[in-house]
């Protein structure tokens, strides 16, 4: 059998963000993880061999190009474990500061794409354990996807996380192959269960996920978006002007920082929700934009001027299908009500942005340009893609990850974080992920814009304080019989602190 028939054709979406690769730009998905002690680096390197790169064959592909121009994944003939991992030391000063230093340094080196396009580093020295930065190429998948295939290396239990599936190599001899195989199944069994949980779990809960989504292309059709619709949206796309001038938006270096939040406690999240009849991730937008407004008075930039845009990811993945790799999401245009300075205000109009988008059919026709996107010429596909990305000033995703505590390597996860890349000109990427009862916010920025992003997560953190604050308050006019209360001290500080005006009565 020759080579050429064992290729497998690259689908027209993966294409697409395989081709978006820039200078400024890199579409890599990055993801760190906190474990309490230190990681041995050998049952690392085995766990990662069984449960990551025997179990997708993707990781074990390079991307080539066919005789007919097409571009396909093909097994590297080369391929070596040791040219995919790598093993560092935290240097002096040992500090968060210090890791975010490190890993920025190697977010902004791009992979070798003669080789599968993934690499793992093991980070000693972190905060009294280790930690384990990944980076896989958008192309493989899309952040859900790639979210549970990192935490297919983990288990619920301790114990279960020191095991590992054998692969045929050690399926010796053949008196024992057997027993070893069923022993194999069983427990590969057990995994595929948990994974197939665990990803519904990712699809059911991102950001905006459109309810038990067929495949894009059918719904589409289903809902006439080769009509009316179809002419309505493209034409809302074609005229939606390119986002107003921040200190987000201006040349794009070559240099990314990222940074990352202190984790938050998701039950206070859940609790201003509950008060103000907004979802989760309604409250998590809102504090966003909340926090990119304070940013912008930091620097003497005006927020007040107007709204900016955020492109969202929209999770199109079929529940059956949760355990898939590859891209299975579309974009849409997400207005961040930066203009308002009312903490309340913006909460309640961000939850309107978001609720009008989830009964919109325009992720599907999204989809649909993305594939089309990838059957461009490649000239033609970067100024495409450059063309969409003016229309925002960041990437704002949410990925949710386990609720309960999990294991790796027999070390509990401490915590856990993802970057997620920008398209064209966008300068800014923002990461939320929950675990484990609590929510951080990651931030990639373009070091030429954003000089001080550690001021963004700061008041990320402050902006549930001062809706905290809010239901507070209402809470106490309903149990005086909604008479009005004067604001206290703390509320106008907490006011003239973010330059916003006093609480106004719900």
């Amino acid at each position: 059998m020759s080579k050429e028939t064992k290729r497998t054709p690259m689908s027209s979406v993966d294409k697409a963000w395989f081709e978006m690769d820039s200078a400024t730009n890199l579409m890599i998905i990055n993801g760190l993880m906190w474990f309490d002690g230190k990681v041995d680096f050998d049952l690392f390197t085995h766990i990662l061999e069984n449960r990551f790169i025997e179990r997708y064959e993707r990781f074990r592909q390079r991307v080539v190009t066919g005789a007919d121009g097409r571009l396909y994944w093909e097994q590297d003939p080369h391929f070596d474990l040791r040219a995919h991992v790598r093993r560092v030391s935290l240097p002096e000063p040992r500090t968060q500061e210090g890791l975010q230093t490190l890993v920025s340094s190697i977010i902004n080196e791009p992979l070798d794409r003669r080789k599968p396009l993934w690499r793992f580093f093991l980070v000693e020295d972190v905060e009294g354990g280790a930690a384990l930065f990944g980076r896989i190429h958008h192309c493989i998948g899309d952040g859900i996807a790639l979210i549970r295939v990192l935490l297919d290396m983990t288990s619920e239990e301790q114990e279960a996380s020191l095991q590992l599936t054998p692969t045929p190599a050690q399926m010796t001899p053949r008196k024992q192959r057997r027993g070893l195989l069923g022993a194999a199944l069983h427990r590969a069994r057990g995994l595929a269960h948990t994974s197939v949980d665990l990803g519904k779990t990712l699809v059911s809960q991102t950001l905006l996920t459109l309810e038990d989504p067929s495949h894009p292309v059918a719904v589409a059709k289903s809902l006439g978006l080769v009509s009316a619709a179809s002419a309505a949206i493209l034409a809302k796309l074609l005229i939606l002007p390119p986002d107003r001038p921040t200190v987000f938006k201006g040349e794009l270096s070559a240099i990314k920082r990222v940074v990352w939040s202190q984790p938050l406690e998701l039950e206070k999240i859940k609790a201003i929700g509950r008060a103000f009849d907004a979802t989760i991730n309604d409250v998590l937008v809102a504090a966003v934009a909340g926090a990119l407004r304070d940013y912008m008075i930091s620097v003497h930039d005006d927020p007040d001027a107007g709204n900016i845009n955020a492109m969202v990811p929209v999770n199109l993945r079929p529940l059956d299908r949760a355990g898939e790799l590859g891209n299975q999401f579309a974009l849409v245009y997400l207005p961040l009500t930066i203009s308002l300075a009312d903490p309340v205000a913006r909460l309640k109009a961000t939850k309107h942005a978001m609720d009008v988008l989830k009964q919109s059919p325009e992720p599907f026709l999204v989809y649909q340009i993305l594939g089309i996107i990838g059957n461009l010429p490649l000239d033609v596909a970067r100024q495409a893609t450059t063309w969409f990305s003016t229309k925002a000033s960041a990437v704002l995703t949410n990925v949710p990850g386990p609720r309960q505590q999990i294991y790796f390597a027999g070390l509990p996860l401490r915590r856990l974080m993802f970057w997620v890349p920008q398209s064209g000109q966008i300068s800014m990427g923002i990461s939320i992920i929950s675990y484990n009862g609590t929510v951080m916010l990651g931030l990639m920025v373009d070091d030429n814009l954003v000089k001080q992003p550690q001021i963004i997560m700061d008041r990320f953190a402050h902006q549930f304080d001062l809706l905290a604050a809010r239901v507070h308050q209402h809470n106490r006019q309903d149990a005086a019989g909604r008479q009005a209360i004067p604001i206290t001290t703390a509320d106008a500080d907490a006011a003239e602190e973010t330059g916003d005006a006093a609480p106004a009565v719900l």
